[in-house]
């Protein structure tokens, strides 16, 4: 049986490898949605603030313009709630690539 969860995780660490600025907002954008769908199916509140934080992302990129500094707050917020969640998972596959998935929105923050 395959892991719906994981191979979501792993699209969208792959996206965010090249960088925020190689996904362009397109690509982010349905990197959001993937993630806004799967949280919307759930009662976790640390998901529902990571939710939260999407829409707001989500907004910021359908806007005009979006503001660069309002994205890479975002992103640092992001990254800072998906390291914390790392921290209570057990050692494994799913930790590893929350870990990365972490680390990528940091770096890409600081590329916005």
């Amino acid at each position: 049986m395959s892991d719906p969860v994981g191979h979501d995780l792993e699209l969208t660490t792959s996206a965010l490898k090249a960088g925020p600025t190689a996904l362009g907002i397109a690509g982010g954008l349905v990197e959001i949605q993937r993630w806004q769908e799967r949280f919307d199916a759930t009662d976790a509140p640390a998901l529902e603030e990571i939710g939260a934080m999407l829409a707001e992302l989500r907004g910021e990129l359908e806007s005009d313009q979006p503001d660069r500094a309002v994205v890479a707050d975002l992103m640092r917020r992001l990254s800072a709630h998906t390291l914390a969640i790392t921290a209570d998972l057990p050692e494994g596959n799913e930790r590893a690539r929350l870990s990365e998935l972490g680390n990528l929105l940091a770096e890409g923050a600081a590329e916005v």
